[in-house]
């Protein structure tokens, strides 16, 4: 749009000029990341980071990722859209002496990277890799990064059938630029690939600065712990920032913790690619409890993270089947129509917040979250998170898969420490019958 301009015609024909000029270069900026069809929805899928020893011992084995791979099958998450296996800096890559390009550590993939993304594509599944902007990567620096190889190392992805790749900020010679460079690289090789940001300067910049122009997806902030300390820092990392995402390009919260990480004991030696994990043995170590694990996943559900599972899915808990198979979950976090959720005020007047998502078809989820460390009152009230159907609402417990009826103006439920009640609310006789007041503890 051009301002009125109170030049002379040259001057304001010369302005024009220039104006179209700049805005067809940022639009042909923008096309050139968007215009692979990734990304519409957040992804959602398994991950290799957690599930196998503690948190970033990370060793990750040809046997393991098809186990993981049929397990996503067996288990019915694939039909509920996890459909997503992401190797993260596991796989520990060397470089050809002969040709530079990439190579698996053998004793992981005695036969290469192809087979097993064949095999996962053979399963209806999509296939995700690691790689840094510099030429390092961050475990250890004991792989190479893609500095020097972006175009090279694009082709050999795109030649494995690779979908997804999460380029991660470590090493010399890590820059935007290099972010840039490796867009357009995997851009050029006619692949479809999701390019999805690790960390950079991005995530100090307002509207995530250059990451929506080159990628479909960027990591709001640093790694997740199974702790609920990290839970919150997570969360608050995309505090007030809920219109900066949307379809094709989304912010993302690190990787779910849910049902804990691997074992200590499952691991041997050094953390280095000369160290030994058992992955044959399905194990959990969790770091939270089972009212925390419900608040990670509740918040990552409303603020529409993609839900990326890092912890070994072999072994399904009851808490992980809680959360994870959760159809009305799913269904609020994958509702790309809708603006994702963020915190304001649960009632006027009230120190209480809620983080709070407006569903595109007109229903909205809420999560109480109790951050403190006994049970305690929390409220919500329809006028202050913008209900637009009335004073009353039929609210619903996701997680207990439970109608809890009507209630008009201000809801109100005791919940457990560290915990999250998530609520459906639709409009009056959707939830539940109009003479069913609420009351309601978790």
């Amino acid at each position: 749009l051009l301002e009125r301009c109170s030049c002379s015609p040259s001057a304001s024909h010369a302005l024009y000029r220039l104006t179209m000029a700049a805005l067809a270069a940022a639009l042909a900026t923008a096309v050139s990341a968007y215009n692979n069809g990734m990304g519409e929805r957040p992804p959602m899928g398994w991950q290799t980071w957690c599930s196998v020893g503690e948190c970033g011992e990370d060793h990750c084995f040809d046997g393991q990722i098809r186990a993981m791979a049929d397990t996503l099958v067996l288990s019915g998450m694939k039909d509920l859209g996890y459909d997503w296996v992401v190797l993260d800096d596991c796989w520990h890559p060397t470089r050809d002496n002969a040709t530079a390009e990439l190579v698996p550590y053998p004793r992981f993939f005695p036969d290469g990277m192809k087979p097993v993304i064949d095999y996962v594509h053979s399963l209806g599944l999509k296939f995700g890799l690691y790689t840094s902007v510099g030429d390092r990567t961050c475990h250890g620096g004991w792989s190479p990064g893609s500095f020097g190889h972006y175009e090279r190392d694009a082709r050999t992805f795109a030649a494995w059938g690779v979908d997804y790749v999460k380029i991660d900020y470590c090493g010399s010679h890590d820059s935007v630029e290099g972010h840039r460079n490796m867009s357009r690289a995997l851009n050029a090789t006619g692949r479809p690939m999701s390019y999805m940001l690790c960390r950079g300067p991005y995530q100090q910049q307002d509207h995530w600065g250059y990451a929506p122009g080159i990628a479909q997806g960027w990591r709001a902030t640093g790694d997740h712990h199974d702790n609920f300390a990290s839970v919150r820092q997570q969360v608050e990392a995309v505090r007030g920032k809920a219109s900066w995402s949307g379809p094709f390009g989304w912010a993302y919260l690190d990787m779910m913790m849910t049902g804990g990480q691997g074992c200590k004991d499952q691991c041997v030696g050094p953390e280095s690619d000369q160290g030994h994990c058992n992955w044959t043995k399905p194990e959990h170590c969790p770091g939270m409890s089972e009212e925390e694990y419900r608040t990670e996943a509740s918040l990552y559900v409303v603020v529409s993270s993609p839900l990326m599972v890092g912890t070994d899915i072999r072994l399904m808990t009851p808490i992980m089947k809680e959360l994870l198979l959760n159809k009305e979950a799913i269904a609020i976090n994958q509702d790309y129509k809708a603006v994702p959720g963020d915190a304001m005020p649960s009632c006027h007047g009230s120190s209480q917040e809620a983080w709070v998502r407006r569903l595109s078809n007109g229903d909205s989820a809420v999560a109480l979250t109790n951050w403190g460390n006994h049970t305690a009152s929390l409220a919500v009230c329809l006028d202050a998170i913008g209900w637009t159907h009335g004073e009353t609402a039929g609210a619903r417990n996701v997680w207990a898969r439970q109608s809890l009826g009507t209630f008009s103006r201000r809801f109100e439920a005791k919940v457990r420490a560290h915990d999250t009640l998530l609520l459906l609310l639709s409009r009056t006789g959707a939830a539940g019958s109009p003479e069913n007041k609420v009351a309601v503890a978790m």
